[in-house]
């Protein structure tokens, strides 16, 4: 990838940092209703600390992670401490970056990859993201992906976000595949993505579930019968749309950025019920 990955991470958190403070602390996150202001801004901190521990110290295993976690210091009482401690952990996890090789080994949450670099790539789409929530919140101007980091975002969630939730799927549980839908960034390569749907009851205390995954077939025979659509548009408006960020479209050129789905009503339900899964 010829994108600098660790400086988007530092423009983007000052970006994120600087249109906070901007807001109402006690202001509702519209792309992440759970959340405050003042939470969005501790998540970056909590985030950042957590890979800046990983990195620095080398860790390779679920264990370690996990001590890591259970180590890490309270959320400050004072909300007025948490921008410094914000920038501390912004800076930390810069430096053990920088430190670092992309091939190197280091714990990553989906086993499919575990190394510096999926971190690195990892952060700086969470960053973004999570600069826009703060535009958005703010009422402030959304500031656009670049267009490489866009098709990057895009290419994460196809690559990484959607197949990690397959490792999820428990052993009681059946699969069926459900849908196929194209991705067609405009400009850019179309894939083709492939949603199936878990479900059973758990054994321990008997509930049910019946949940969506998703992630890209290895050929076109896969999607044979099974219910189609199609997805287009920039790479920027395909990124945002992707991880749950369609509002922010509304606020960029004039709203003149758009998705447009098209195709099986059923596969599109079935798209909608992946997108609504989210990931922040």
């Amino acid at each position: 990838m010829s994108i600098d990955a660790t400086a988007v991470i530092r423009q983007e958190s000052d970006r994120l940092a600087a249109a906070l403070a901007a807001a109402d602390p006690s202001r509702r996150v519209p792309t992440c209703p759970d959340w405050t202001a003042a939470d969005l801004l501790w998540h970056l901190t909590e985030v950042h600390e957590f890979w800046a521990g990983v990195l620095a110290a080398r860790i390779t295993t679920a264990d370690e992670a996990m001590a890591l976690e259970e180590a890490a210091a309270p959320r400050p009482e004072d909300p007025a401490a948490v921008p410094g401690r914000r920038a501390d952990a912004t800076a930390s996890l810069l430096a053990a970056l920088e430190a670092r090789e992309d091939d190197e080994p280091a714990w990553f949450w989906s086993s499919a990859e575990q190394t510096v670099g999926i971190t690195r790539r990892m952060q700086m789409h969470e960053a973004t993201l999570h600069r826009v929530d703060a535009e958005l919140t703010a009422d402030l101007p959304v500031t656009p992906v670049e267009a490489e980091v866009a098709a990057a975002g895009l290419d994460h969630v196809l690559d990484v976000m959607w197949p990690a939730a397959f490792e999820w799927i428990p052993d009681w549980a059946t699969t069926r595949p459900v849908a196929a839908i194209e991705i067609r960034p405009r400009g850019g390569a179309h894939r083709l993505l492939g949603i199936s749907r878990w479900s059973g009851t758990r054994p321990r205390d008997g509930r049910e579930f019946d949940v969506p995954v998703g992630r890209l077939l290895r050929s076109p025979a896969e999607a044979r019968a099974l219910p189609r659509a199609a997805v287009s548009g920039s790479a920027l408006a395909l990124d945002l749309w992707a991880w749950g960020r369609s509002p922010a479209l509304d606020h960029l050129a004039g709203g003149a950025e758009r998705v447009e789905i098209e195709g099986d009503a059923e596969a599109v339900a079935q798209l909608e019920a992946l997108l609504a899964v989210g990931h922040n």
